[in-house]
């Protein structure tokens, strides 16, 4: 009975240090539903897949540092869905592959 506890516990606190990103939304483009956001160690290319639209200087917080469809938080309240297309780039790449999409 015991090591039900200690599980639960254990999952607990894995699931509250679960590493996220945080970024800001940097360039948005009209008519284009990629935008670019900075974070710590470089730049994000994401494109809009649902919930809130972001704006130029919101926030971003989530698991963007890996490919694929992610649930993130900006401005640590309103929800949405992207899908990260590339992480960790630099501010020309980042154009660069928005020209691509856009």
């Amino acid at each position: 009975m015991m090591y039900k506890y200690i599980f639960f516990i254990t999952v607990c606190l894995f699931s509250f240090t679960a590493k996220a990103d945080l970024g800001e939304v940097t360039h948005r483009f009209s008519g284009c539903d990629y935008f670019i956001a900075d974070g710590p160690s470089g730049y994000y290319v994401l494109e809009w897949y649902g919930g809130y639209d972001p704006y130029e200087g919101d926030t971003i917080y989530g698991e963007i540092d890996s490919y694929g469809l992610k649930d993130v938080l900006y401005n640590e309240s309103r929800k949405g869905r992207v899908w990260v297309e590339n992480y960790l780039e630099s501010a020309s790449s980042a154009m660069d592959e928005i020209q691509d999409h856009c």
